[in-house]
């Protein structure tokens, strides 16, 4: 990498970097536990149901504040020497996790608001409000495709980072990460 990109390259925020890994860690386990959630016995699904519909309202309201946060806080550039088709992939894949992410907490109110039951989040806030059949299942099947494409999306993200940090060696990866310095 050449001296001009290098010194080009600024860290993100420390409140970037605080909102990127407090929603990374949520949204693992918000992925975790909706894909293995079918697999505990049925009297245990309520109480995980309950922690799940809390942490996506958690999300939601971290990812539109970390997107007013981005809004005036633009990421730093990428480096100078980055061909045009990566930072155009790299473009993309941020706006679409934003989109993703802020989407499937929607998604998921949706199937908790159409419910037959009234879920609460947290065991504290009722979500019910209008029990619909057609509705909360298309949520459902919407809320399991859009965690597919958060998977997706992630793991070429992640495979980006990665791709940076071992192969170009450039602070990509390290502009992001909690106590590594540019």
């Amino acid at each position: 990498m050449s001296e001009t990109s290098m010194a080009t390259v600024q860290p993100y925020s420390g409140a970037a970097k605080a909102f990127h890994w407090t929603i990374v860690v949520l949204v693992a386990l918000m992925l975790y536990g909706g894909w293995t959630v079918e697999d505990l016995p049925k009297d245990e699904r309520l109480g995980v149901m309950q922690i799940h519909a809390g942490i996506g309202i958690t999300v939601l309201v971290l990812m539109l504040a970390r997107l007013i946060y981005r809004l005036g806080h633009p990421a730093p550039a990428l480096p100078a020497d980055l061909p045009r088709w990566q930072a155009v992939a790299s473009k993309a894949a941020h706006h679409g996790l934003y989109f993703f992410v802020i989407l499937q907490p929607l998604i998921g109110l949706a199937i908790a608001t159409t419910s037959k039951f009234n879920l609460h989040a947290f065991g504290v806030l009722g979500l019910q409000i209008a029990p619909n059949e057609a509705i909360h299942d298309l949520a459902e099947d919407l809320h399991g495709l859009n965690a597919w494409i958060i998977t997706a999306i992630v793991a070429i993200h992640a495979g980006a980072a990665l791709y940076h940090h071992f192969i170009r060696h450039d602070t990509v990866l390290k502009r992001m990460l909690p106590f590594a310095k540019v």
